[in-house]
């Protein structure tokens, strides 16, 4: 019988300060050779950090080569908008 292996991922807060960035991208540094099956960004209430979000996502993705989620809130959005994102 072949055993599986766990998965897990990580879930951040988009930054919403040049501290908050830093603190995140040294955090990735980190947690990026840990080899987590994905890792998330969240959204703030009612897509209020939308762009944040977006931003985030496309940093982890380009600087760290792992898989990344972002959760996709489409309240306050026009349809270009949420279709852009996704």
């Amino acid at each position: 019988m072949s055993q599986t292996r766990p998965t897990f991922s990580f879930e951040f807060f988009p930054p919403k300060s040049m501290e908050a960035s830093f603190k995140l991208w040294d955090t990735m540094r980190v947690l990026a050779p840990l080899g987590p099956k994905f890792v998330s960004v969240t959204y703030g209430a009612g897509g209020t950090t939308r762009d944040l979000t977006h931003e985030a996502v496309e940093t982890i993705q380009s600087g760290w080569g792992v898989p990344v989620a972002a959760h996709l809130t489409c309240v306050g959005a026009t349809r270009e908008e949420t279709l852009d994102v996704a």
